[in-house]
């Protein structure tokens, strides 16, 4: 008797296991079957018919450009007293190109504390830069001298500072084109 028991216990283990395989590759197949009717329809909706493509590939303007103007990014001299260069240039960085044929007298100017007029020199711009040499030393007063640079970015006729796109460069960073940076730094007399 103890060897039909032996028997009978393996034939239900390997049914066991040939109906556990079996049911097991039905699940499978019928998931299978889902997944791959839902990837059909959804390849009939949005692919065949375009709507993917339409959907992906209609990007607004305002993504593609970049979504504002160009700024001031740095400037040299820092806010300090320079008592030992009064011929010192100016140096100013942009951080994004900017159209150097817009830099001029009218668009960049140099002011000083202790005269009326603006001061004369010359500009090189790059695409990222600009410097302001002055031709002769800053008009100095008997105290402390503020020099002022400013650059032109409200459109007033005669000409604005303007980026590599076109626009007038962000010169009070608000974020918008336009506006006028003004900045200014100390002198002194030995």
């Amino acid at each position: 008797m103890t060897k039909k028991y032996v028997l009978k216990k393996k034939h239900h283990l390997l049914g066991g296991l040939l109906v556990g395989t079996t049911v097991g590759t039905a699940a499978g197949a019928a998931v299978g079957f889902v997944a791959g009717v839902t990837a059909r329809y959804a390849y009939d909706k949005y692919i065949k018919e375009k709507k993917a493509y339409k959907k992906f590939h209609v990007v607004p303007k305002k993504v593609l450009k970049r979504p504002y103007p160009a700024t001031v990014k740095s400037v040299y001299p820092d806010r300090q007293i320079f008592s030992k260069d009064p011929k010192s240039p100016i140096w100013i960085e942009f951080d994004s190109s900017i159209d150097s044929s817009t830099v001029t007298k009218d668009t960049v100017i140099v002011r000083s504390s202790a005269s009326k007029n603006p001061v004369e020199g010359t500009l090189d711009a790059s695409t990222r830069t600009l410097t302001f040499r002055p031709s002769e030393e800053y008009p100095v007063g008997e105290e402390e001298t503020k020099i002022s640079i400013t650059l032109i970015g409200t459109d007033t006729g005669s000409g604005v500072i303007k980026d590599a796109k076109g626009a007038p460069f962000d010169g009070d960073k608000d974020g918008e084109a336009g506006g006028d940076f003004t900045y200014e730094f100390k002198i002194s007399e030995k």
